[in-house]
């Protein structure tokens, strides 16, 4: 990890020692938060949801079988006050330099038709973020995808966006890509939000597209766990 200028870790999994261990040689430590899913595998953040802390649509809840993970409530304050003691407890506590606050974009993805859900979700997301700046002030917050819930919403708390899936022949001619990209452009010049792009394909294409636009490029072909 030490060969890294940033590395977002599982901080369940790790002590304050090892994260300052981490540090040492001056990479940037983030802590991972799964903000708008509970993963069942995490029992002691899973078994203090309530009822209402889980999004329902249609009386029932929306599952994510990939993930084993359940949608969540942001508008919730229970919700939000359990993520907050999570922040705390495994970011702040341990010495990391930010919060990445994962699964932001299941905002755009779930609600995009649901123009009033869509909102106070959003609504939602910023107060929470709020919150965090408030609370630990010295944390730095990067969101996961939720392009349209930075533009509109997130962007005053936002230190840096992380955009999935950054490969060149799926990006440089999608309109929709393009759209994105100079929201991007105009947000990081504006607000000096920085954008991180991942790919897993076409290393070099993709790699020299996202330096192209002023964005952090990785390259992770075998996934995110393997060293």
């Amino acid at each position: 990890m030490k060969n890294y200028d940033v590395v977002i870790i599982e901080p369940v999994y790790y002590s304050r020692q090892q994260v300052k261990a981490i540090q040492r040689a001056e990479t940037k430590v983030y802590g991972y938060i799964n903000a708008m899913e509970a993963d069942r595998w995490n029992e002691a953040l899973y078994t203090q949801m309530e009822e209402n802390d889980f999004f329902h649509r249609r009386g029932s809840r929306v599952y994510y079988k990939q993930w084993d993970s359940y949608l969540m409530n942001m508008d919730e304050e229970h919700y939000r006050q359990v993520l907050m003691n999570e922040v705390t407890k495994q970011v702040h506590a341990k010495g990391c330099d930010g919060v990445f606050l994962d699964t932001v974009g299941n905002i755009d993805d779930e609600h995009e038709n649901e123009p009033e859900i869509l909102r106070t979700q959003r609504a939602a997301m910023a107060v929470f973020m709020q919150s965090i700046k408030e609370k630990h002030p010295q944390l730095a917050i990067i969101q996961n995808w939720g392009f349209d819930t930075l533009s509109t919403t997130t962007y005053p708390f936002v230190n840096g966006i992380m955009w999935e899936g950054f490969e060149y022949s799926a990006i440089a001619g999608d309109e929709w890509a393009q759209q994105k990209i100079a929201k991007l452009k105009k947000l990081r010049k504006k607000h000096n939000i920085q954008v991180l792009t991942v790919s897993a394909r076409e290393e070099e294409e993709s790699r020299k597209y996202a330096h192209s636009q002023g964005f952090c490029h990785f390259h992770s072909p075998r996934g995110y766990n393997v060293w």
